[in-house]
């Protein structure tokens, strides 16, 4: 028998990266495991860089691509299955190829202090972290630490690689960067901001050297929010936004317009996403908000 490999590297394959000696906290980030979301793939690979050219403490695993075979096929699902790798896990070692990969990742993350799952909500979206800080106690500390300004709190859809992590008693969280979709764009502004972010977060963990006055040490201010709203268009008309992502807006506030309809804001809300000046349809996804919490 003879095995032809036309192409480097097997879809069937991930690239873990690790630095450290293995003493003290470790963290893990991944990316990638829907192939479009590409600022998150960015950021990765700006930490390998970064920790190739200057070492870390404890243990740095870093997974810059988890899913090969949806980032060539520039896809959110495998090709193979058509599975979203991110609503499977723990995975399953006999089935399908992504069960199998989602199996794979999960035994090479059991180990971590801490879980970042880098993720992209596409370019009309903005960045902020999805966490489960009203149900697990030491998620809004560790989400107070990261420094992320936004925190939304997770629809709770099984299978997530962070909220499963959480479940089996790990503290893990996902961050949603602007980018990704359409094509796989990458958002640089994003990807600086998150790369910044993160460098802060591994000084506090102690994975990064650093003196004691620039160590950080305290809990970030940030804003918690509900579970994502979604606002859709009651019929086909012509949708004009009016706002902008990543902002916060009051109740009430016109968030744009269909045809010559205001769209408001229903509560005091985070513009998580919003559409671009287009016609849209009866049933289709307008804008992504989250309330803010009292």
């Amino acid at each position: 028998m003879e095995t032809v490999t036309y192409q480097d590297p097997s879809l069937s394959t991930y690239d873990i990266y690790e630095f450290g000696n293995g003493e003290g906290t470790e963290v893990v980030i991944t990316a990638g495991i829907h192939g479009v979301e590409q600022t998150a793939i960015y950021v990765a690979r700006l930490f390998v860089k970064y920790f190739e050219d200057h070492g870390a403490n404890g243990k740095v695993k870093i997974i810059p691509v988890c899913n090969q075979a949806a980032y060539f096929n520039r896809t959110r699902t495998s090709p193979y299955d058509q599975l979203d790798l991110n609503r499977i896990f723990p995975g399953d070692a006999n089935g399908t190829q992504s069960m199998q990969l989602a199996h794979s990742i999960w035994q090479d993350t059991r180990g971590a202090d801490y879980i970042i799952d880098l993720h992209c909500c596409g370019q009309h979206g903005s960045t902020y972290v999805m966490s489960l800080y009203s149900q697990f106690e030491h998620q809004s500390a560790l989400v107070k630490l990261l420094g992320f300004p936004d925190v939304v709190h997770s629809g709770g859809a099984r299978g997530q690689l962070f909220l499963e992590a959480c479940e089996a008693g790990q503290q893990a969280l996902l961050v949603e960067l602007k980018g990704g979709q359409p094509d796989g764009m990458i958002d640089f502004d994003a990807a600086d901001k998150c790369f910044k972010q993160l460098l802060n977060f591994f000084k506090y963990t102690g994975n990064i050297a650093t003196t004691d006055i620039d160590k950080i040490v305290k809990a970030h201010p940030v804003r918690f929010h509900e579970r994502m709203t979604t606002l859709k268009a009651e019929h086909h008309g012509l949708f004009v936004p009016y706002v902008n992502a990543g902002v916060h807006y009051e109740h009430g506030t016109i968030l744009g317009k269909l045809n010559n309809e205001n769209i408001t804001a229903p509560f005091d809300c985070y513009i998580a996403a919003i559409n671009y000046p287009r016609y849209c349809f009866s049933g289709e996804r307008m804008v992504r908000i989250a309330k803010t919490k009292d």
